[in-house]
C-alpha cells in the first residue's frame, strides 16, 4: 500500500474521536466559563456570610481552579480558531493575507527619527545613516585592560 492512502486511513479512523474530544472540551466553552463564573460568583456572595465554614472555602478553591482550567481552555480554543481562520485566509493568498503583511511593514517601518544633534529627520538617506551610526557605536571593539600588578 502506498503511505498515502495509509496515512489516509488513519487520519480517517481519528477524526471520529477528535471530533468527541473536540465536542466534550469545547463545545459552548464561552458559556461554560459565564455559568462558572456565575457559580463563583454565587458562591462567594455565601462564602462573605460564612466566613469560617471550612467546606465553603474548599469549594471556594475548587470552582476556582475550575473556572482557571476553563478559561485556559477557552483561550486554547479561540487561539487555535485564530490560527485555523488566518491560515485559511492567508493560504489563498488573498487580500486578506496581503493586508495583514503591508500592516506589518507600515508597524515596522521607521519613518522619522531624531539626530545626533536633536534634530528630527524624515528623510530616508538621513534615518538610515543614524540608524547605522547608532548600531556601529554599539559594536565598537571594547578596551582590552591589562591587569594591575
Amino acid at each position: 500500500m502506498a503511505l498515502r492512502f495509509v496515512l489516509y486511513k488513519r487520519l480517517k479512523i481519528l477524526k471520529g474521536p477528535l471530533k468527541q474530544l473536540n465536542k466534550l472540551y469545547f463545545s459552548h466553552i464561552s458559556k461554560r466559563v459565564a455559568r462558572v463564573e456565575a457559580v463563583l460568583e454565587q458562591h462567594q456572595t455565601i462564602l462573605h456570610n460564612d466566613r469560617d465554614n471550612t467546606y465553603l472555602l474548599t469549594r471556594d478553591k475548587q470552582v476556582r481552579l475550575d473556572l482557571v482550567n476553563l478559561k485556559s481552555t477557552e483561550k486554547m480554543f479561540y487561539a487555535q480558531k485564530l490560527n485555523c481562520n488566518f491560515f485559511k485566509e492567508s493560504d489563498r493568498g488573498t487580500n486578506f493575507f496581503h493586508t495583514l503583511m503591508s500592516q506589518k511593514n507600515k508597524r515596522n517601518f521607521i519613518s522619522t527619527i531624531q539626530c545626533s544633534n536633536g534634530f528630527i529627520t524624515t528623510s530616508m538617506d538621513e534615518v538610515g545613516e543614524v540608524l547605522l551610526d547608532f548600531i556601529s557605536s554599539l559594536w565598537v571593539p571594547k578596551r582590552i585592560l591589562s591587569p594591575l600588578m
